[in-house]
Order: structure tokens, then C-alpha cells, then sequence
């Protein structure tokens, strides 16, 4: 009968190891969650902070933030770019009061019922295109306002040089760009 007795209270103790082992992995498991749980409140109250750095200081800030607060711009531009051609494939505009999608060429906003500002129409006479991203430049332009490339340019007779639009130098990557540009139209550096 001491065999069975033995049998017993080691079933009885395996049982409660292995009890005691499911319930430690399951504390452990809990624990690991909370652990996950603050990490990520901890990694988007890094983020939130870098953000309003980033926007309180888009221009002027620290040295060691540089190079991160030119590369959000950067990519901000490439966002905006991306949007625009969104738009002009899908040939709607955004309602500048409410922000709603707008056929173009609609006189108001199907939203809002704010009236549309009018398309300033563009004389083709006075473009060319750009052979390295084909987009529409104005005559005399010496850079493409879309892809920042050289324009080539024949030329012409009797062209005083005061004609040609002046011009700046990017600081971030040293590309010469059109003085009337905001952005350097090779990396997105603001001027």
C-alpha cells in the first residue's frame, strides 16, 4: 500500500509543480506585457517631444538636431509632392475652408458650399518642358522648379544677362537654385 501512498503525493506534488509553474509563467507573462505596455508609452512621449521640437524650432534649432529636423522636412516635402500628384491624377483639389476633396473646375465646394478659388490659366507660350522630369517650367528659367535639374537652354540673341533670374546656392547640399524658390529643389532644404 506504500507504493500507492508514494504514488499518490508524487502525482500530487508533480501536479502542483506543474501548477505552480503554469501560474509563474503566466505572472511572467503579465509582467512582460506591463513592461511592453510602458515601453511604448515611454517611446511615444519621445516621440510627442521630438515632434514639438521639431516644430517649435524648424530653423534655429541645436546643432545635434540638425541633420534629423533637415531629413522630417525633407521627407515633409516629398509628402506634400506625393499629395499634389494624388490630386492632380485624381483632378480634384482640397476646399481651402473645410478641406474637402473638390473636382476641379467646380465653382463651390459640395461640402461646404464655399466658392472654389478660380485657376489661374498658364499661356503654354511662355513654358517649356523639362527634359529630365518632363514638367512645365517658365521660359528663362535656369533650374526645373519640380526637379531642381539644369534647364537647357538655347541660345538666344541679344539676351541681356540681367534678364536671367538671379540665383542662391543651397547651404545643405550646395545645388544652385532659382532666388525666388522657398526650397532647394534638390534635397528640400528651406532657403
Amino acid at each position: 500500500m506504500a507504493f500507492w501512498d508514494n504514488l499518490g503525493q508524487k502525482a500530487s506534488e508533480t501536479t502542483a509543480k506543474a501548477v505552480q509553474k503554469a501560474k509563474d509563467l503566466s505572472d511572467i507573462a503579465k509582467l512582460n506585457s506591463t513592461i511592453s505596455e510602458e515601453e511604448n508609452k515611454i517611446n511615444n512621449n519621445y516621440l510627442q517631444i521630438g515632434k514639438l521640437y521639431a516644430a517649435m524650432h524648424p530653423q534655429d534649432g541645436e546643432e545635434d538636431f540638425r541633420a534629423m529636423i533637415d531629413a522630417i522636412n525633407e521627407s515633409n516635402q516629398k509628402i506634400q509632392k506625393c499629395r499634389q500628384k494624388i490630386q492632380d491624377i485624381k483632378k480634384i483639389v482640397k476646399c481651402p475652408q473645410c478641406g474637402a476633396e473638390v473636382p476641379v473646375g467646380v465653382a463651390f465646394c459640395s461640402a461646404c458650399g464655399m466658392a472654389m478659388p478660380k485657376a489661374q490659366p498658364v499661356n503654354l507660350d511662355d513654358m517649356v518642358r523639362c527634359n529630365s522630369c518632363g514638367s512645365m517650367v517658365k521660359k528663362g528659367a535656369r533650374f526645373c522648379t519640380v526637379c531642381g535639374r539644369q534647364m537647357v537652354q538655347q541660345a538666344a540673341p541679344n539676351v541681356a544677362y540681367a534678364d536671367v533670374p538671379a540665383t542662391k546656392q543651397c547651404p545643405k547640399c550646395g545645388s544652385v537654385v532659382d532666388a525666388s524658390l522657398s526650397f532647394c529643389t534638390e534635397c528640400g532644404q528651406m532657403l
